[in-house]
């Protein structure tokens, strides 16, 4: 193995650039060099085409992390991606080079920033609604719940055994010269069985403010072409099931009741919305992260999508169940960063899915 130190420190200069829009991702390849006639080293051209390629596996691995809709999504521009790869890669860093001279291996890791906001704006061009302009998107309203477990009561598991015990006689004769006499011995036999019963765990919860979250999820909403409407505002003017009603069923079960999502959806069709969602989401009580020493808050998300415009309601998105953790240095930030990164990742899912659809 030979260490090619002096040349990692000026390429990496040489490419390096800054973006305030981008997410770090690790690049690797075992990259297959001819060398040069009278030397086994990787040539300059060998490792800059060892670089396109650990830009190309930085980006595969980052477009893996995408859903299954994002990623159909993706599929319509990745050779415009790809053919263009250094607008997207906004920087990166070489961070380890080897090189195997009797394989001709130049084995090569880099740390590549990527351009989310850039991918992002072409992942809208794809689908009708990203192409709307402003005001004549479809309106969208949605109602979650964000509730926080307050007590938790755990049953024991009860165990019953039941047991029967049985005597049985076993009667032998013997035969002696003053007569006969009988001699008896006694054993026991013993039958057992019984039940297990197991108990779910019964949780109370509180319902928490979801500022952070409607901002976060109207912003990405907003961003591929749909029009947000507040819920509050639909019910202020058209009616529909109360704020209250909702937070509370869903302060004790996992399900809106049917004439609470009806009502919702009768409002929000008087009020001329086409998109209504409905949700929930679990949010952890806060503890200290082990790693980073700060607090973390996870948020599991729930939620339907329906379009109303129909007579009958149509299911048309879904989210969840999902989970997602926000750290901070107290509390109170975890939660709201826990909040908004669910919120961003759900509306994201959304979107894609009703863009896979072509619905705007």
């Amino acid at each position: 193995m030979k260490k090619q130190l002096a040349y990692l420190s000026l390429l990496g200069m040489m490419f390096t650039s800054t973006s305030a829009q981008a997410l770090e991702v690790k690049g690797q390849v075992s990259h297959q060099y001819e060398g040069g006639l009278f030397s086994s080293s990787p040539s300059d051209e060998d490792k800059v085409e060892a670089v396109k390629a650990a830009k190309l596996a930085a980006l595969k691995q980052y477009v893996s992390t995408f859903n299954v809709s994002k990623q159909q999504q993706y599929s319509k521009i990745e050779d415009e991606v790809v053919k263009n790869i250094d607008d997207y890669i906004s920087s990166y860093t070489i961070v380890a080079e080897d090189v195997n001279e009797n394989l001709k291996l130049l084995n090569l890791v880099i740390r590549a920033d990527i351009n989310e906001n850039k991918i992002n704006a072409q992942l809208k061009g794809t689908t009708t609604a990203g192409t709307m302009a402003s005001g004549d998107g479809s309106a969208f309203s949605f109602m979650f719940v964000a509730r926080e477990i307050t007590e938790s009561k755990v049953f024991k598991t009860r165990d019953t055994t039941i047991s029967q015990g049985e005597q049985e006689h076993d009667a032998r004769q013997h035969v002696s010269g003053s007569g006969i006499n009988e001699s008896v011995s006694n054993y026991s036999k013993t039958t057992s069985g019984g039940n297990i019963v197991r108990k779910t765990s019964q949780e109370k919860y509180r319902t928490l403010a979801t500022t952070d979250f409607d901002a976060a999820f109207n912003e990405v909403l907003t961003g591929m072409g749909y029009e947000t409407v507040d819920y509050a505002d639909v019910l202020s003017n058209c009616g529909g099931a109360s704020i209250d009603s909702i937070k509370n069923a869903f302060s004790a079960s996992d399900e809106l009741p049917q004439n609470l999502r009806n009502k919702a959806i009768k409002g929000a069709k008087s009020c001329d919305v086409k998109y209504f969602a409905v949700g929930y989401m679990n949010v952890s009580v806060p503890e200290l992260d082990p790693v980073s020493g700060e607090q973390k808050v996870i948020v599991s998300i729930n939620g339907m999508v329906w379009n109303i415009d129909k007579k009958l309601p149509r299911k048309v998105a879904s989210v969840g169940p999902v989970q997602y953790f926000g750290l901070g240095p107290d509390k109170d930030t975890a939660r709201r960063n826990a909040l908004r990164l669910a919120a961003k990742s759900a509306a994201e899912t959304v979107s894609n899915q009703l863009g896979n659809k072509d619905l705007y």
